[in-house]
Parts: structure tokens; sequence; C-alpha cells
């Protein structure tokens, strides 16, 4: 089958949760032996070369900056790409397009252009974004103002187009339930993020007393998260017994904001890295203190997939289905789980082992698989 996967990010390096997201979803469609037409964008200006897939050709789209009256309005939600539309124009008439996956991102309003052309559509969300911004701290009028208008465009967006798809992918059971008010249920599919596990037999010394806590903390809920165990969880007992490193980007720029340094009371910011999968490996335990959010955590299946234990708010490890974390909510219990904490190899290989069942690349291209094939023959 041709396939164009068109996604609103650069999905390479594949360094985030987002970007993991597209990346194992594309990855799939090749594994399944579809010839994929990729619309990418690659802000990072990353060797494709390195991230070659069979039968998959990367076509990129440049990333416009936001106009003052778009970000006022908001009209970007529903005003479609020049660049992208010549790029999906002139890969429609070299070639019989089947399906289209979108990816990411409010991209509804694309949806249009293959309907009329017969093509069918897979429609692809990593979460319930209303529900997250809803969540976004607004203590001014004016902030509270934006944050209305916001979630407003957003779901303005997705009652005006999601339905529109053949076939709608979502990440988690939460997810699913939020989507089957304003979709047909039938349409909607549950994928949740996954990893390949080959990708993920990486085996390392562990290293006593070290933490990780991996994310993109220019994201406000990894953000947010990040400052509320700096300022009420860690204190000089913790940073006694651990060592805690904060990998992803914008890690340094987070520690120096909430603790005036980047190597604060054995925690130390160690910024964007091309791959985390090391890092993970090698840590005791995974942390992961959110208190804002929706969908799965790719950062929590990735400590799964590396046998790693993981410790968390219930908001960290929402909608991942395993009995093996440890879960804390407030800033008390999260310290006392920690200072009890010792690694646990079992724990991990518990975990390793409910990944597999639920988050790994075997089980869910045949979940994709079943999305691609209802939206070919729905009538």
């Amino acid at each position: 089958m041709n396939i164009i996967f068109f996604t609103n990010i650069s999905t390479f390096p594949y360094n985030g949760g987002e970007k993991l997201r597209s990346y194992y979803l594309l990855k799939a469609l090749s594994d399944l032996g579809h010839t994929v037409h990729a619309v990418i964008r690659n802000e990072e200006e990353a060797d494709l070369s390195k991230y070659a897939l069979p039968n998959v050709a990367y076509h990129i789209h440049p990333k416009k900056p936001l106009a003052v009256t778009e970000r006022l309005t908001g009209s970007h939600y529903f005003t479609k790409s020049a660049a992208v539309m010549a790029l999906f124009d002139k890969i429609c008439r070299e070639h019989d397009i089947d399906t289209a996956v979108l990816d990411y991102g409010y991209v509804g309003h694309y949806i249009g252009f293959f309907r009329r052309r017969g093509i069918r559509v897979v429609l692809g969300t990593h979460n319930a974004q209303p529900e997250i911004s809803r969540q976004l701290p607004a203590r001014s009028l004016f902030q509270k103002f934006r944050k209305m208008q916001l979630v407003t465009l957003e779901q303005w967006h997705e009652r005006s187009y999601f339905a529109k798809a053949d076939a709608v992918l979502v990440v988690s059971h939460h997810d699913l339930d939020y989507h089957r008010r304003f979709i047909d249920p039938d349409k909607l599919f549950l994928v949740p993020n996954f990893l390949d596990e080959a990708e993920y037999a990486l085996k390392a010394p562990r290293q006593q007393r070290l933490l990780v806590m991996t994310a993109n903390f220019t994201v406000y809920q990894n953000f947010e998260g990040l400052r509320w165990f700096v300022q009420e969880v860690w204190n000089p007992a913790l940073a006694k017994k651990f060592r805690l490193q904060l990998v992803g980007r914008g890690s340094q720029e987070a520690l120096q904001k909430i603790t005036g340094s980047t190597d604060w009371e054995n925690i130390v910011a160690l910024g964007r890295v091309d791959d985390v999968k090391q890092y993970i490996a090698s840590a005791e335990g995974v942390v992961i203190p959110l208190l804002h959010g929706s969908g799965t955590r790719l950062k929590c299946l990735e400590a799964m997939a590396l046998h790693t234990p993981i410790i968390a708010t219930s908001r960290g490890v929402e909608g991942v289905l395993s009995h093996h974390f440890i879960v804390a909510d407030s800033a008390a219990d999260f310290r006392t789980a920690l200072l009890r904490f010792e690694g646990s190899p079992q724990r991990g290989d518990a975990l390793r082992a409910d990944f597999m069942k639920e988050y790994s690349a075997a089980v869910n291209r045949q979940r994709l698989a079943e999305a691609i094939h209802f939206a070919q023959h729905v009538q």
C-alpha cells in the first residue's frame, strides 16, 4: 500500500516523547511492508540518511513562524501550509496513494485534501490536548482569557475535523473515552505509545544510587513536575543517598530557573542528548514526578523497556498498564518512597514483561494494521 505520512514535528533525532511516537508509527508502517512518503520537518537539520527506513522516502516541509495575528486569533489551527499542500499535490500526482496517516498536532484541516481524491485518512492523536491545556497555570485575567481561548480553539478544531477521518488513533483508555464524545466509537482505535523492543535490548552496568529524570523540560507539565520535585520532595537526606541526572531538552535552563544553578545539591542537568537509553539503562531508578498531562508517558515506557524501576506520581504513570510501579502522590510520600528505595532487578524485569504485553512494536504493529484496514473498507 502507498501511504503518505504527515507530521508537524521534526521526527529526527527521535529524542523526545512526541518524536518517539511519530518515529515508531513511521517505523511500524515500514515494517508492515508499506511504501511510505513521510512529510516531516527537519528543524535540527539531522542527517536523514542515518535514519533510513525500508521503503520510506522523506520529504521536508519548513516551519513557518507564526505571525502576531495568527497567535492572537488562532487562525493557524485552520490554515493550511502552502508548502505542505504543494508536497501533498506533488506526491499524489507522482504516486497512486491509498491512505494518508496524519500524525501529531492540529492537522485535521488537511483531511479534506485527501478525501476529495478518494484517499482514506487515518488521523493520529498524541493526547486529549484540550484537557492538557485546561491544566495550564493561569494567574492573571489575561492568562485566564488566553487559556480559555486556547481550549476553545482546540475543541473547535477537533469538532470540525476529527470525525471526518476514516479512523482515529488514540493512545489511552482515558483518551478513548474523551474522543467518544464527538467521534463514532467504531472509528476509534487504541494504539498506545509504543517502542521497538529490539532497540531496547540494551544492557548496561547499574550505577549505584543514581536516579534519572528524562523529559523535554521546555514543556510546562515537565517543568512544573521538576519544580515540585526539587522544591517539595528533594531534601538533604535524598541528596546524601542519591545523585539525580536531568536528561533532556531544556533541563539545564529549567534547573537554573528553579535553583539558580545547573548543578545543585547532587542534582545535575545534562541538557539535550541524542539518545537517552544509556542514561536510563545505567540508573537504579527513573523518577516521573508529574502533576499534569494525559496520554501515555513515553518516558515511562522507555524505563519499562530497559528493566529500570520507576518511582512516580499517579499522573506520571497514568494510562500505563502495570502493577509494578512505585507510586506516591504527596511530597512526603514521594520522599519516603525514595528513602526506602533500593535498586530492584526483579521489579525492573516485571516492568519489562508488562511492556512486552502492551507497548511493544510486535503488538502495536498489528493494532495499527487493523486501523488502516478499517479505514480502507469503511463505508
